[in-house]
């Protein structure tokens, strides 16, 4: 994983969880699988642990790969000490956590999410705002953004989808509920997104194009 710092970038504004999601979801895009990554920092922001998108990914030694359940926050959370409480951590993922995501959220106990892009389609991280878990907290919730680094973090996730099937109910859903967003995935693609992607360009090389064309 290699993160972006040019301070030309919009990267440069990011924190250095924000940018390694980034990356990380970068990663997963170049093992052939949803462009989603997470990290979990604690309250001086230092990465305590991290994780990537694996669903179609094959196996990996440190990774839950190849299922559905393999998801990048999962695989983020799944590092944290079943022993203790993480009230002071915060997960830090590319797009807006999933329901089965955010249930693991809660689970784990760490007490705020941050999240870069919108999903319009399978996003749930307001369910965290509620109490309704016994001795859990409310998580405190941060996102979307909405720059470029939104844009493109949502707009990797759609691109992928429509790689993969253009016809894809979710693509539809998309384009209906987020037009803004489904367009910005139109103009990574027609930025080489996926061609960069399948050549293994590197995050650092692919980012400034990326953003430019979200």
């Amino acid at each position: 994983m290699t993160t972006v710092t040019n301070q030309s970038s919009p990267l440069a504004d990011l924190s250095e969880p924000e940018r390694a999601c980034l990356a990380l979801a970068w990663d997963a895009l170049l093992a052939g699988t949803n462009p989603i990554g997470a990290v979990v920092a604690d309250a001086d922001g230092r990465i305590v642990a991290s994780g990537r998108n694996s669903v179609y990914a094959p196996a990996h030694p440190t990774l839950i790969s190849a299922s559905r359940l393999a998801h990048a926050e999962v695989n983020a959370l799944l590092r944290l000490a079943v022993d203790e409480r993480h009230g002071s951590l915060r997960l830090v993922t590319s797009l807006e956590p999933c329901q089965m995501c955010t249930g693991a959220i809660r689970m784990a106990t760490v007490g705020s999410l941050t999240f870069l892009g919108a999903d319009p389609v399978n996003g749930t991280a307001w369910a965290l705002k509620s109490g309704r878990y016994v001795n859990h907290r409310p998580v405190d919730v941060t996102g979307p953004r909405n720059d470029s680094v939104g844009r493109l973090a949502s707009g990797l996730a759609l691109a992928f989808v429509l790689g993969r099937n253009p016809g894809a109910r979710f693509a539809a859903a998309y384009r209906e509920r987020r037009p803004d967003l489904a367009a910005a995935a139109h103009r990574l693609i027609a930025a080489g997104a996926l061609k960069m992607a399948a050549q293994r360009v590197t995050w650092e090389r692919a980012a400034p194009p990326l953003l430019a064309a979200a």
